[in-house]
């Protein structure tokens, strides 16, 4: 067994797209993360791609585009951790943390910090929804419009806030490179429901994978909360999708709430796996 390491995108999803589509939605932001890399070269000018390898037959896989966090597949290889976690260290001293499935992530963690000293803790714990048919909400005043380039001091402000409903340390001037990029490529797109002429929740979809796509982010400010708008255009928007051809989509949502989670299972996604964020300090 050993790891094999790639310069290329494109080579690294020839070699583990199968692999990974097993588990799509569970693989999901690794897909997505290698679409970006191969359409959008400016998006993340530094990167970590690797495959792990058994008799030939890929068992793991890893993506990493700095300063973000590590993501690792699914796997079911005893080994394959561990050769992971020395092929990561010949390339980081350090690592900001990482996401991957419940065992996978904590696992991955244990071993790194006895590797490397660095300590982690749980900084989130998710989990991953996947739809495959929309059940719309009922009653909600208002209807979907796409955003135009002319929204983007609103989507910047929006994404910004959103951040730090997440706990994200993502700046003013990441969330305006965030907004002023969904219009400079086709990879990212967000919608507003506009309720009496203005835009009262945004959600956006981007990270397509072989056939589906990831939902996010979802925002609606504090005064519009509670009217259902969130619902409203996340279904909308995952039946837009849905409607281009996508099979499914995905979304992550974060276990301490619980309100986001019942939302979205009332409009139709059904939990994948649990899916947590590990800091490392």
């Amino acid at each position: 067994m050993y790891v094999e390491g790639y310069d290329l995108p494109e080579a690294w999803y020839q070699r583990t797209v199968t692999y990974l589509t097993r588990y799509e939605a569970e693989n999901n932001l690794l897909l997505g993360l290698a679409s970006t890399l191969m359409t959008d070269q400016g998006a993340y000018p530094d990167y970590y791609m690797a495959a792990v390898v058994n008799e030939e037959q890929v068992v793991g896989a890893a993506v990493m585009t700095p300063p973000y966090n590590l993501v690792i597949s699914h796997t079911e290889h005893p080994d394959a951790l561990n050769l992971l976690v020395e092929h990561v260290c010949r390339h980081y001293r350090a690592l900001p943390g990482l996401g991957a499935r419940k065992d996978v992530a904590h696992e991955f963690a244990r071993l790194w910090t006895a590797r490397t000293g660095q300590r982690h803790a749980l900084d989130m714990a998710q989990r991953i929804y996947e739809l495959r048919k929309v059940r719309p909400p009922q009653g909600v005043p208002g209807e979907l419009r796409a955003a135009v380039p002319g929204d983007v001091p609103l989507l910047a402000a929006w994404q910004h806030a959103f951040s730090i409903d997440a706990g994200m340390q993502v700046s003013a001037e990441r969330s305006q490179m965030w907004a002023e990029r969904i219009f400079a490529t086709n990879l990212r797109r967000v919608w507003f429901w506009m309720a009496n002429g203005q835009p009262v929740s945004m959600v956006g979809s981007t990270g397509p994978t072989p056939n589906g796509i990831r939902i996010g982010p979802v925002y609606t400010p504090p005064e519009q909360r509670g009217h259902g708008y969130a619902s409203a255009c996340t279904a909308a928007v995952s039946q837009f999708l849905l409607d281009e051809g996508r099979k499914f989509c995905f979304l992550y949502t974060d276990l301490a709430n619980p309100t986001s989670n019942k939302i979205y299972q009332d409009i139709g996604y059904t939990a994948v796996c649990d899916a947590d964020v590990i800091r490392f300090y």
